[in-house]
């Protein structure tokens, strides 16, 4: 049987967990330069626009001219 341990005795550090990777919709593929307008919308890919609608609602109206 082990000795009980001592609450006083200094213990290892744990290894903090590994970081997920992002989503691939929260990063984007880069296939479309963001600039204003509708041909850009309509380049972009549906990840990316999901992204663009999450990360800047306001943008991404102004893209689809609402």
């Amino acid at each position: 049987m082990s000795e009980p341990m001592d609450p006083m005795t200094p213990q290892p550090a744990a290894e903090p967990a590994p970081r997920p990777a992002p989503a691939p919709y929260a990063a984007g593929t880069g296939t479309s330069p963001v600039l204003p307008g509708r041909e850009t919308l309509d380049k972009m890919t549906y990840r990316e626009r999901l992204a663009l609608k999450h990360s800047d609602p306001e943008g991404y109206k102004r893209m689809r001219g609402v």
